[in-house]
């Protein structure tokens, strides 16, 4: 009996052999597409979190990039201006007798005759010759450092300029309203020419006028630069 049933079953796999087997194939076929698409098929989701997870990681940095960061700034540069260097302003004097002539050069390495003593000595100030009463001033500002009267040399005025300077009026009337220790400007009156130093009589009213610096005897036209007057 079931010889029977068998004989038939095999009789219609071989007449539909060839469908069966394009139908397996379809099937094989249909079931590897769907596998491809499964594995292949990624969730909008996912793919997004992983793109922004790729974008968010920050890439190494070189290693001269991660030492210059670790290192502080240098301070920022300051814009504030240098001070200048001082400058040594030079002194420049005032005349203190206007309108008048010289007499008698300063000299330091040669001697003058001096008529009144007969005698040659060194000059170490200018003598600027004036008419009497003529009025004369402080060549600097400064400090009335003394003011002496002797017999032969007269009145002295002595005026501290600062810095060792000093400025010496011999043969002068000072006013009776100088006083010592009292400041004085530059061009300011001290005084009026005279003749009340009596070793140069001779020569006339005049302002004998010396220049000390730190106690040296130097040649007053070096402040009072005569040349370019």
């Amino acid at each position: 009996m079931s010889e029977k049933k068998t004989v038939p079953v095999l009789n219609f796999i071989k007449k539909n052999l060839y469908y069966l087997l394009i139908g397996a194939s379809l099937i094989v076929i249909a079931t590897v597409i769907a596998i491809i698409l499964a594995s292949g098929k990624t969730s909008p989701s996912q793919s997004g979190a992983t793109s922004e997870k790729l974008e968010s990681t920050p890439q190494s940095q070189p290693e001269s990039e991660r030492e210059s960061a670790s290192e502080p700034d240098s301070a920022p540069e300051q814009n504030e201006s240098v001070p200048d260097k001082p400058v040594n302003t030079k002194v420049v004097f005032t005349m203190p007798v206007a309108s008048s002539t010289i007499i008698k050069d300063y000299t330091s390495s040669t001697v003058v005759f001096n008529q009144t003593l007969g005698v040659y000595t060194g000059h170490m100030g200018i003598d600027f010759g004036a008419e009497a009463g003529a009025e004369v001033v402080s060549a600097y500002a400064g400090t009335v450092e003394s003011i002496t009267t002797s017999y032969l040399q007269g009145t002295t005025v002595t005026i501290d300029h600062g810095n060792g300077l000093k400025s010496i009026y011999n043969s002068i009337e000072a006013l009776d309203t100088l006083e010592e220790g009292q400041s004085v400007v530059a061009g300011q009156a001290i005084g009026t020419v005279s003749d009340n130093n009596r070793q140069e009589y001779k020569d006339g009213p005049h302002l004998h006028f010396e220049v000390t610096l730190n106690g040296e005897r130097v040649d007053p036209d070096e402040y009072l630069m005569l040349a370019e007057k």
